[in-house]
């Protein structure tokens, strides 16, 4: 199962894995004291493309098909595959600092891997 929370959020015994998957870095002490167990930066979207989504807050079916295109083109697509797969058996977490939790880089991903197979639950908010 994959789940989405602000990185914030208490953590819980059923988060799995917690996977920091924004493209910005996070500071070791933040990443311990929050208990990230892994920083994924290099499966966040694009800067130009956060940039944009950041300036055009309301955009984000656009931010997600530009992102997903980006993941589909992705050197990544086949470890994103096995993590959609491994979800069927494993836990894991995607953090996002976003203000908005229906709209932010996790959630996009969380939708991608959603439709490679992965087993999931409801978004935040919903």
């Amino acid at each position: 199962m994959i789940k989405v929370k602000h990185l914030m959020d208490a953590v819980e015994q059923d988060d799995g894995q917690r996977l920091w998957v924004e493209a910005v870095g996070l500071a070791r002490d933040l990443r311990e004291w929050c208990k990230v167990d892994h920083v994924l930066t290099h499966l966040g979207p694009s800067t130009q493309l956060n940039e944009w989504f950041e300036q055009h807050p309301d955009g984000y079916d656009y931010f997600r098909a530009q992102y997903h295109e980006a993941l589909t083109k992705s050197p990544y697509k086949v470890a994103l595959q096995h993590l959609a797969r491994a979800a069927a058996a494993e836990n894991y977490t995607l953090l996002h600092t976003g203000e908005d939790p229906n709209h932010n880089a996790a959630v996009a991903l969380h939708e991608y891997l959603s439709e490679l197979g992965a087993w999931s639950t409801p978004q935040e908010g919903t």
